[in-house]
């Protein structure tokens, strides 16, 4: 699908956006959303909402920008919408990549971790937060300079900045998460995560001590384990059918334990493709508006579109509702 050239005069993009391309990521990204509407209405999980599916829809809106543009290459008001949507649609994608490794963490072993499960979700999100804020002014001040006709230089460097940020907050999660990857398979815990695991469990122990201690004491009296049927058949004991239940709850939670992995090894996907999209990204926007990366439709293609449709599609497929044990209800992430 290339780029129709016969349009590009007064182009701000240098060329004219093949509308074919256009329509097939409207569409995909536009599936993907609907997607994964259902399966978070179907599994209860009401946090895909806020990230996969707007990360998404913001992706086709900025998608539909650049068909605008196809249609018509010298407008400006659809360069400056793909521009200010497309750069911040990876924030939305991140954000969930950082719910599901905290839910990883903690299931999968919170001693493997440098920081506390809880933390990923509220540090990292901080982290999006500003950088979401710096993309938004910096998108904001560069279309009310374009349209005014005045430079946009300064504009252009909080929108980098912002994607700098993003980039780096995003290379620091990946790192953490593949330094738990290494710590659980190989089993080195950090030693002072174990004794705040300990300490914490100690702290339970003492408090549950101490409102059994506050409670009645109830007598109860058991019957025999074994019992013989009216046919005389032995019936197993009731240390029998623990052992037999013990053995099954194993089984499943190991089963369980493997599914948490895929599911890891779909953030591990998830936040690649967003570190590479944001190298692209920054480097594009440090070249200019009139730079190679950005006047080549190809990169913007690849490099953007294509990580992004991975970074959230990869969701539809790794999903928690096909992994994990099924919610009962809408709290909590899981």
């Amino acid at each position: 699908m290339a780029s129709d050239d016969n349009h590009t005069d007064g182009s701000n993009y240098g060329y004219t956006p093949s509308s074919a391309w256009c329509i097939a990521f409207i569409v995909l990204f536009a599936v993907s959303a609907a997607v994964h509407t259902v399966q978070a209405w179907r599994y209860k999980y009401w946090i895909i909402y806020p990230t996969l599916v707007l990360g998404a829809l913001v992706e086709v809106l900025g998608w539909s920008g650049r068909y605008w543009s196809s249609q018509n290459v010298t407008l400006l008001t659809p360069f400056l919408m793909q521009i200010s949507t497309l750069i911040m649609a990876p924030v939305f994608f991140s954000a969930y990549d950082y719910v599901v490794l905290g839910m990883a963490i903690n299931k999968l072993g919170p001693q493997y971790s440098l920081l506390q499960p809880k933390y990923y979700f509220a540090t990292f999100i901080t982290a999006d937060v500003i950088s979401l804020i710096l993309q938004a002014v910096g998108g904001g001040q560069a279309s009310s300079s374009a349209a005014d006709g005045a430079p946009t230089q300064s504009a252009t460097n909080i929108m980098v900045a912002g994607i700098i940020f993003q980039l780096v907050s995003m290379g620091i999660f990946l790192v953490l998460g593949l330094d738990f990857i290494l710590r659980a398979t190989s089993e080195k815990a950090y030693g002072f995560r174990e004794r705040q695991i300990a300490k914490k469990a100690l702290k339970r122990q003492e408090k549950a001590g101490r409102i059994a201690a506050e409670k009645p004491t109830l007598t109860h009296v058991g019957s025999d384990d074994t019992r013989v049927g009216v046919e005389g058949h032995v019936k197993p004991s009731s240390t029998d059918v623990e052992a037999q239940h013990l053995k099954e709850e194993q089984h499943e939670e190991h089963g369980h334990i493997r599914n948490w992995w895929i599911l890891l090894a779909g953030v591990l996907i998830s936040s690649t493709m967003i570190l590479i999209r944001g190298i692209y990204r920054s480097i594009e926007l440090v070249q200019g508006w009139d730079g190679y990366l950005i006047t080549t439709e190809m990169y913007q293609n690849i490099l953007d579109a294509l990580m992004m449709l991975i970074a959230v599609g990869i969701y539809n497929f790794i999903h928690p509702g096909y992994l994990l044990p099924r919610k009962k209800s809408w709290r909590g992430y899981h």
